[in-house]
């Protein structure tokens, strides 16, 4: 059993690639700013320790949609909807990566807990983590009481200044769901595992992956899918000779 290959998305700069990964040994060469060190910390942060990740880790590119997402939280019609707060409209921004393993029908024993049907007897076996709200709703009304807080501030303090030649401005947390999630990140998200259908696998596209979508509905797998299958060391770079 070998890691076959990942494919990375929504991660810095890594918006949808793929890595071959050889038996043996993998090196990354590139130019500076290609996206070699994204690529390494993208694996740490998700095969050796989920807690690393912050809203840095989010693409750049991401970010007016994820803004765009808490502004229209915010409407008062999209409040009073309740089935309009899903994972659906965040799916395309969460950082991703899918690993895919190459299994024989002798090993299948080691990963029965990642079978994504019994008919399944070898060969590719995909396994998604994303990194997601815990729960939708819960993102929601915490977001929603913290920026309706804040206005509520501001507006007082208007009031308290009064209505001079000179305008009056406040700034209080958060101002959008970025700054919301600059110090929430790590209580609202978490990284879970989804099993991937390898008959609906396909080939990058001039350098681009096309991960497949996850059917509405899916149910993460509970625990860690790895444990007991993969192990990541690490050693820091040493910049000081």
């Amino acid at each position: 059993m070998h890691i076959k290959f990942v494919e990375i998305q929504n991660f810095r700069k890594l918006k949808s690639i793929r890595i071959e990964i050889s038996r043996k040994t993998t090196l990354f060469v590139g130019a500076n700013n290609s996206g070699k060190t994204s690529a390494m910390e993208a694996l740490a942060h998700f095969l050796v320790d989920q807690s690393r990740f912050t809203t840095n880790d989010f693409t750049l590119s991401n970010w007016a949609i994820i803004n765009k997402i808490g502004a229209v939280w915010e409407e008062p019609k999209t409040q009073n909807d309740a089935e309009s707060h899903t994972l659906i409209e965040w799916k395309n921004v969460l950082p991703t990566m899918d690993i895919w393993l190459q299994v024989a029908k002798n090993e299948i024993h080691y990963i029965s807990h990642l079978l994504p049907t019994l008919d399944w007897d070898g060969g590719l076996l995909g396994v998604r983590l994303r990194l997601e709200p815990k729960d939708i709703d819960d993102l929601y009304k915490e977001y929603i009481t913290a920026r309706k807080s804040a206005k509520k501030t501001i507006d007082a303090a208007k009031l308290t200044k009064g209505t001079g030649t000179s305008e009056y401005t406040v700034a209080l947390w958060p101002a959008s769901m970025r700054d919301f999630l600059e110090r929430r990140l790590g209580s609202q998200f978490d990284v879970r595992a989804y099993s991937l259908d390898p008959t609906k696998l396909t080939d990058p596209v001039k350098g681009i992956a096309s991960p497949q979508p996850l059917p509405l509905g899916s149910e993460h797998i509970e625990g860690d899918p790895f444990k007991g299958l993969i192990c990541i060391d690490e050693i820091n770079a040493q910049r000081g000779w």
